[in-house]
């Protein structure tokens, strides 16, 4: 039995976070603070979550600044420093949550654009946590960064950084499809399962629009997290999980061992790697879904029972 609430916090600059939380009816040995990806919502993490209260765990996830409830400025971050403010959310959700449940392990889960934003937020705060999943992560080239950081910019000074930008579009989102031709949709690139492909194309709070502002913003988050020496500011005990499907576009098995690689050059000694063959972008939104739901929460519980 799962018990599902929702609720708001506030954040210092005014702002409201919505902030999802799932409950095993029982006692509770584990916490998993999710931070979902670009262009989708908290309410897309249900079906991981009441799998994970079978096994024991709470689990959160909020809503981004122009994301799902936020809905009245979709695609936007904020004005001035929108990264800062969307990582510093993640820590108000992350203070809430040591607060109600201050006896158990936490352990933070970021998706695509949530892998980045959880590792900066790693970098800048040092939580307390016992264990970091990456999904679907990689790890960027500056070079490519700062050509991005330039266009985008260029785009916020033709359209202002409240408008859509058809360039910036394409250049995020690339090829992304191209394995995958002949595609039915122009998401196939993010699961197997056409069901979950239609269910993200039909859904109004996914899949953008996005502004030239969040294009800037993300970019210069990646800028950030992008390099060795931040890195190394995670602490090297950290239990750490990268994980994703073979063939995803933005991650991959190639992307996946990139990363990988920087945080073993960094200490990281408590890291693995798991990549699910012929998967995609969404692996808990794949056909082998329950597999990947299961290995993931076994290792929440093996990282958990051995936390420092």
């Amino acid at each position: 039995m799962t018990e599902h609430e929702r609720s708001v916090l506030r954040t210092a600059d005014g702002d409201e976070i919505h902030l999802q939380v799932w409950r095993p009816s029982g006692a509770a040995t584990h916490v998993i603070q999710i931070v979902h990806g670009l262009g989708e919502h908290a309410d897309r993490y249900g079906r991981f979550a009441v799998a994970a209260t079978a096994r024991g765990c709470i689990v959160c996830c909020h809503d981004h600044r122009g994301h799902g409830s936020n809905s009245d400025s979709l695609g936007w971050f904020g004005n001035k420093d929108g990264w800062e403010l969307v990582t510093a959310d993640v820590q108000v959700v992350h203070l809430h949550l040591q607060d109600r449940f201050s006896d158990l392990p936490l352990v933070l889960l970021g998706h695509s654009m949530g892998s980045y934003i959880a590792q900066y937020f790693v970098m800048r705060y040092s939580p307390d946590l016992s264990g970091l999943i990456l999904s679907a992560s990689n790890w960027s080239s500056r070079i490519e960064l700062f050509v991005f950081y330039a266009l985008a910019s260029f785009e916020i000074w033709r359209l202002g950084g409240h408008r859509n930008s058809a360039l910036l579009d394409k250049l995020g989102f690339g090829n992304f499809n191209k394995s995958f031709e002949p595609a039915r949709t122009e998401s196939d690139w993010l699961s197997r399962d056409d069901a979950e492909v239609d269910r993200y194309v039909a859904d109004p709070l996914c899949g953008g629009p996005y502004t030239s502002g969040l294009w800037r913003d993300l970019t210069a988050g990646l800028l950030k997290i992008s390099t060795d020496n931040a890195v190394s500011k995670i602490a090297a005990d950290l239990p750490i999980l990268i994980t994703g499907g073979e063939l995803d576009p933005v991650g991959g098995e190639k992307a996946m061992a990139q990363l990988a690689m920087h945080y073993a050059q960094s200490g990281h000694q408590r890291l693995r790697v798991k990549v699910y063959p012929g998967g995609r972008h969404e692996m808990l939104n794949d056909t082998i879904r329950d597999e990947v739901t299961s290995d993931w929460l076994d290792w929440i519980v093996a990282t958990s029972r051995n936390a420092r």
